[in-house]
């Protein structure tokens, strides 16, 4: 995590399964950036944190969106103006429920009604012409993708004609299951309309041959309209 803060800067940085470690990490490693404070369901396992100095925060929640096996999990989000004129944007994360639950007995997933929640709490928080992104781990490639492209957010790949690469596992040995061996595109950074995306990655930084966690980031460059 280290290397990547160090080499990457993010503007605004999204995490999930935050811990008071990494927290804490987060808050040294990045001296220049602010977060949300608050208690309460929701930001103890996932905030952000961003450069004070380009953007202030105008107001920020935590809204449900119906995870039975996490029921602490929210859709964090915040409204940022931009500094030096009168733009308004909204960055929120989110965790869905992954499979090792009762999904694979059942073959039902809870993605579906989940990522339904997540895009009714949006039209609650987004305004009329106002960018808005939607970044996080959706433990899926397909069902709540798909649901938020319905909805008019489109994944920054997507929107520049891309391919996403695999982020999860990291490492076959450590984070894999050896036999069963495949890779998952788990985590995505959405936006609607009014905010271009430019450039999309997903950087595989090491320190030491480990990576930072489980699943790589995803970074994206985008021009707010």
């Amino acid at each position: 995590m280290h290397e990547f803060c160090a080499r990457y800067r993010p503007d605004v940085l999204c995490v999930q399964e935050l811990t008071e470690t990494t927290q804490t990490f987060l808050d040294e490693e990045l001296p220049t950036h602010a977060r949300v404070h608050a208690p309460g369901e929701g930001w103890a396992d996932s905030n952000l944190w961003w450069r004070s100095d380009l953007f202030e925060e105008l107001e920020h929640g935590a809204a449900e969106f119906g995870n039975v096996v996490y029921p602490m999990r929210r859709l964090c989000w915040v409204r940022f103006r931009v500094r030096d004129r009168d733009h308004t944007f909204v960055v929120s994360t989110v965790h869905l429920t992954d499979q090792g639950t009762d999904e694979l007995p059942t073959g039902v997933s809870p993605r579906v009604r989940e990522a339904e929640a997540v895009i009714a709490a949006l039209r609650e928080v987004v305004g009329d012409g106002e960018p808005a992104f939607v970044t996080g781990d959706l433990n899926d490639s397909l069902l709540p993708v798909a649901a938020l492209f319905d909805a008019g957010y489109w994944s920054c790949f997507g929107a520049l004609g891309q391919l996403p690469p695999p982020t999860m596992p990291t490492s076959l040995t450590t984070f894999g299951t050896l036999g069963f061996s495949s890779a998952f595109v788990y985590d995505w950074i959405v936006a609607n309309r009014h905010a271009r995306a430019i450039a999309a990655s997903s950087p595989h930084v090491y320190a030491n041959d480990l990576a930072p966690s489980d699943h790589w980031p995803v970074q994206a460059v985008y021009e707010l309209a």
